[in-house]
């Protein structure tokens, strides 16, 4: 049985920052930019998107078909305690899905990918979620401050209307410490960037591609596009040249200048950028690399990726969609390296407590209960018992729509923590006819926001208290495709 790519998605953060204005603040040198993660994302909201992306893409229905959501980073904030079900939940998939963390590495997303693969060969899923997802928290100053970006790409596995199949899959690993992050420390940390260099990135590099080509009995020379795990651009491009690859074949998947160093998501991200351009009966070959492991895919791209060119939210048009940090100094408070020293103040219910479990799901999924006697929708239904409209309690269940335009809002400057200022506050009438009042964000000021402005809703942390985080959905302004 044939196992492949039915879908993919990608997210990349609004924010850039230059690697000069980082460069400039340590006196030193960079050039390219990085994607930066706003205050009130991480892995999980980012995951969330490229998830969203993808299911739109492969055309399935997550309620019913997705059998499992497997999620590779190195940017999770619990040892124990897994936020992948909430993914789950904005997916709006059933409670029998599998779900589970792969973590200690840039190529965690490829452990996914590889158990994924075996649980659709087995028939013990129809299709599973894949995701790669970076947000690393890095030492000021220090190189991955100025080389490491933030993004998300999400790649759906399954035996049916794929657009890409796997030919091989091989894996060469050995023991090297070259890059680790201890329990107890919060920014990672290296022995030599040249020990990393030569015998951790490039010989694993290679020995994964030369035992990839062995077993398939092939040459370098017969893949259209290679995408490398992209640590460094001088480490990539060296492995390029051992390889004997030609320039185009790295060409489509190198986003490093663009993007910056996205661990987990790297290879699945640079492999979204080639399959936006592909074409049917080219090879593909990815390679990871990671905490001594190495994984080198094989793809063969088939005929369906045509017919799914309409449905595809691009790397290209999310490089595009951005704006840039203003400076050191607020790059430093969105990563949180600098922040106020106060007291945050308590919320009224701890992100634990049972009544925010009861109502979460509802608010996250945007759910709906339309009244059968007036028409009017009531939300959410575990709060809304009566209309609110007629007083009736017979109820038909609907999805509010993610898209709308702005119908009033404010600002709130002066907020207590661990809430951020500038903190608006968006009413918003939605495509399918609801008003509908959330949060906002990546919205500054006046400037950012106007009645009857297009916005969308997407997920993000809302705050953070105990270690635990309160996700629910906010307006953002609308980012075309």
């Amino acid at each position: 049985m044939s196992i492949g790519i039915a879908g993919y998605g990608v997210y990349l953060p609004w924010y850039r920052i230059k690697r000069e204005d980082i460069a400039k603040a340590w006196a030193s040198g960079g050039r390219g930019e990085n994607s930066v993660a706003y205050h009130d994302e991480d892995v999980i909201t980012m995951a969330t998107e490229a998830s969203l992306n993808a299911l739109h893409h492969s055309g399935i229905d997550g309620s019913s078909e997705l059998g499992a959501i497997y999620l590779g980073t190195d940017s999770g904030s619990h040892v124990e305690h897994s936020s992948l079900g909430i993914i789950g939940e904005v997916l709006r998939a059933k409670e029998e899905i599998d779900v589970a963390d792969f973590t200690a590495s840039p190529r965690a997303s490829f452990a996914a990918f590889k158990a994924c693969a075996d649980a659709v060969k087995s028939k013990r899923i129809s299709y599973g979620l894949v995701i790669g997802s970076e947000a690393r928290s890095v030492a000021p100053g220090s190189p991955e401050e100025i080389n490491c970006g933030d993004g998300a790409a999400a790649l759906l596995l399954g035996s049916e209307g794929t657009i890409a199949d796997v030919e091989e899959i091989y894996t060469y690993s050995s023991y090297i410490a070259d890059r680790w992050r201890h329990i107890n420390t919060p920014h990672l940390q290296e022995y030599e960037p040249r020990f990393t260099r030569d015998y951790g990135y490039h010989r694993h590099i290679l020995k994964a591609a030369n035992g990839l080509l062995d077993k398939l009995g092939a040459h370098i020379s017969d893949f259209h596009h290679v995408v490398l795990q992209q640590a460094d651009l001088r480490m990539t491009r060296a492995c390029a040249k051992a390889l004997k690859m030609d320039a185009k074949q790295t060409q489509a998947g190198d986003l490093f200048g663009l993007t910056g160093e996205l661990g987990a998501a790297s290879v699945f991200m640079g492999l979204a950028s080639v399959l936006d351009n592909a074409n049917p009966g080219e090879n593909v070959l990815a390679i990871s690399y990671g905490s001594g492991v190495s994984d080198a895919v094989a793809l063969r791209i088939n005929e369906r990726i045509l017919d799914r060119r309409e449905t595809t939210r691009t790397v290209e048009s999310y490089l595009k969609s951005k704006t840039y940090v203003d400076g050191y100094l607020s790059f430093a408070k969105m990563k949180g390296a600098l922040e106020r020293s106060t007291s945050p103040t308590k919320i009224g219910l701890s992100p634990a407590s049972a009544a925010l479990w009861r109502d979460g799901r509802d608010i996250r999924q945007l759910s709906g209960a339309k009244c059968v006697k007036c028409g009017y929708v009531n939300y959410p239904p575990s709060i809304r018992k009566i209309c609110i409209r007629c007083g009736d309690t017979h109820f038909e269940n609907v999805v509010l729509s993610r898209k709308g335009k702005v119908h009033t809002y404010c600002i709130s400057l002066y907020v207590p923590a661990p809430l951020k200022s500038p903190l608006p506050i968006v009413i918003a009438d939605l495509d399918d006819g609801n008003r509908y009042r959330a949060l906002g964000t990546e919205i500054r000021g006046d400037e950012d926001i106007k009645i009857d402005m297009p916005v969308e809703l997407v997920l993000r942390n809302i705050l953070t208290e105990d270690g635990l985080g309160i996700y629910g959905n906010v307006f953002r302004p609308l980012r075309e495709s």
